[in-house]
């Protein structure tokens, strides 16, 4: 269960700031098309697991990969707007957005 936890925290922090769709040409391979690794998630996350039975899921189970999803993009997004009043509109927050963003409040 941690690790599909882990896995999914993985996938939004690369839609927050790594995984551009719109560029097709980067998506030939998974080099370049912006997965995060290992080094990008932190390693001091805590995880705290709430069970809550699901009528219609098998045995009342749900999923528990996709929920970590929701969040991630987001908490990094707000981060960003934190740290440096830029509040990021389109993900992937890259350091060229973040840039146009300080310009334009200068």
């Amino acid at each position: 269960v941690d690790g599909q936890q882990y896995g999914g925290i993985a996938q939004g922090i690369g839609l927050a700031l790594t995984e551009d769709f719109l560029d097709e040409s980067k998506y030939n391979n998974f080099v370049t098309m912006g997965l995060p690794y290992i080094k990008d998630v932190p390693d001091d996350i805590k995880l705290i697991h709430v069970e809550t039975p699901r009528p219609l899921g098998p045995f009342g189970a749900s999923g528990t990969g996709e929920m970590p999803l929701a969040a991630p993009h987001i908490s990094v997004c707000n981060a960003i707007k934190n740290a440096c009043g830029v509040r990021i509109k389109a993900i992937p927050a890259t350091p060229d957005k973040i840039l146009a963003g300080l310009k334009e409040k200068a």
